[in-house]
């Protein structure tokens, strides 16, 4: 008896000593990574929209599809009609649009911003897809602090005025 005793206490203990090591070897698998360094390329999410032939020319369709890509996105209609009004202002719904100060496509990047697009968008200079474009503007309002009144605004025409403030001069 005194044997059958002994084995238990020893089964019982390897039980615990077993489940002590899991617990520590599953603690050790979720733990976090430690955080990478940020790329300088950006990857935004985007939608699961399917691709879409838009005539660039027609400035109707151009609108259209901005409205329907933001709305897509998860925005309110109010913030999806002012990135179309502000697409309207800045290139007149011309998606391709160059300007003699370097300004270019639907939201007329410039400089870092421009860099940024082109890198997201593997356009290597060229005239990046309109719906690469919209989900870079897409990611620019979502993680950029310059862009926080955008999503404060309660209607089309404080959303409207935010982006002017915000993409034009880079704040609120």
């Amino acid at each position: 008896m005194a044997f059958d005793g002994a084995v238990r206490k020893l089964r019982a203990r390897g039980a615990v000593a077993a489940s002590i090591s899991i617990a520590l070897l599953m603690s050790a698998c979720t733990a976090e990574a430690p955080p990478q360094p940020v790329a300088e390329t950006v990857s935004p999410a985007q939608p699961s929209l399917p691709p879409r032939r838009i005539d660039y020319s027609r400035s109707r369709e151009v609108s259209t599809e901005i409205l329907r890509w933001f709305m897509q996105a998860g925005y309110k209609r109010f913030q999806a009609e002012a990135m179309a009004d502000h697409a309207r202002v800045e290139s007149g719904f011309h998606p391709c649009i160059s300007t003699n100060s370097g300004l270019r496509f639907t939201y007329q990047w410039g400089g870092l911003r421009l860099r940024r697009l082109d890198a997201y968008a593997r356009a290597y200079g060229k005239c990046p897809p309109l719906d690469k474009q919209l989900a870079f503007a897409d990611y620019e309002l979502r993680n950029y602090p310059a862009y926080a009144c955008f999503w404060a605004a309660k209607n089309r025409a404080e959303a409207a005025a935010a982006l002017r403030r915000g993409l034009g001069l880079g704040r609120c």
